[in-house]
């Protein structure tokens, strides 16, 4: 894999960053943060990596005093904002976030008109492109691809397939919501959309439901099956909260995991789990390991409110 000058990884997250509400008090009080799944995996690897790496994040955050905070809160992590994040007005996305007494939250958003939904577009895209192009791996979700225009989500697939060809690598998410893809993509092929990202990919993650949802595979053999007949990827398919099958160069593994007893909050669950993974198999760890770093640090995250834990609080 290519390395930066210094001989360290790099790696650019791309898709959307909003406003998040969260600790929603019955007088309406709320505390007010800063997350969005790739950007939460790009803080949580930033975190992960120190100084021994480079973390960039692309996509377009508007004008105006939240916009500011937003690439604030990117740079305090140490993430590499890009310089056309600011170039053309908008307002960025926002989201609330609630949860029930085991844990598990539901959000609402206001996200229709935020700035990211044309990245790749217009004046800002060939600075755009050129910022991407600066690392050597590069992750994308699902939800990226959901909240993008059909023009830029052919522009992640033309990336995607340069990184690739360059012998570089590309991490790709599913992260499936399908209220997202009908409300911002309603005409979308989104399984074909999928598959052709899938095909593209060198590490994918996706969980047996999300498989389920998308392609009425059910079990997670058949579904292991049919992800390698797209391609080569090193496969990292989620089996409810214990289990995770991992098929590396045809070898396939079964991790096991103890369920943590109490999830105070499953926000960034999955974005921190991708974290940890990219870390440990870009310092040169083999999948298993890989996985099983992607667990401790999720397990540590939804002990905690809100999709950012502390910073005193990441796992040794």
């Amino acid at each position: 894999m290519e390395k930066t000058p210094e001989n360290k990884p790099s790696v650019v997250s791309i898709g959307e960053i909003m406003i998040e509400l969260s600790g929603i008090q019955a007088d309406g009080a709320a505390k007010i943060g800063f997350a969005g799944d790739t950007a939460n995996t790009a803080i949580y690897l930033s975190r992960l990596f120190r100084d021994n790496g480079r973390v960039g994040y692309l996509s377009r955050l508007g004008q105006g005093d939240f916009s500011e905070k937003l690439a604030s809160a990117l740079s305090n992590e140490n993430v590499e904002v890009s310089p056309a994040s600011h170039a053309l007005p908008g307002t960025p996305g926002l989201y609330a976030i609630t949860t029930d007494d085991e844990g598990e939250r539901s959000f609402t958003y206001w996200r229709e008109s935020a700035p990211v939904r044309q990245l790749f577009e217009g004046a800002p895209a060939p600075d755009e492109r050129m910022f991407a192009s600066e690392f050597d791996c590069l992750y994308i979700s699902g939800i990226t691809l959901a909240v993008l225009s059909d023009a830029g989500r052919s522009t992640i697939l033309e990336l995607a397939k340069r990184f690739v060809a360059g012998g570089k690598q590309v991490m790709f998410d599913v992260n499936f919501r399908p209220h997202l893809w009908k409300s911002h993509s309603p005409d979308a092929d989104v399984p074909a959309i999928v598959r052709e990202m899938i095909a593209t990919s060198t590490i994918l993650k996706i969980g047996r439901d999300e498989g389920e949802w998308l392609f009425g595979i059910a079990a997670s053999a058949d579904l292991i099956a049919d992800l390698n007949s797209l391609g080569e990827a090193t496969l990292v398919v989620t089996d409810g909260a214990d289990r995770v099958y991992v098929d590396e160069q045809g070898q396939l593994h079964e991790v096991s995991f103890n369920v943590v007893e109490k999830v105070i909050d499953s926000t960034a669950a999955g974005d921190s789990f991708s974290a940890g993974y990219l870390h440990a198999a870009l310092s040169g760890k083999g999948a298993v390991e890989a996985v099983k770093a992607g667990q401790k640090l999720a397990a540590c995250v939804i002990q905690h409110p809100g999709a950012i834990i502390p910073l005193s609080e990441m796992p040794k």
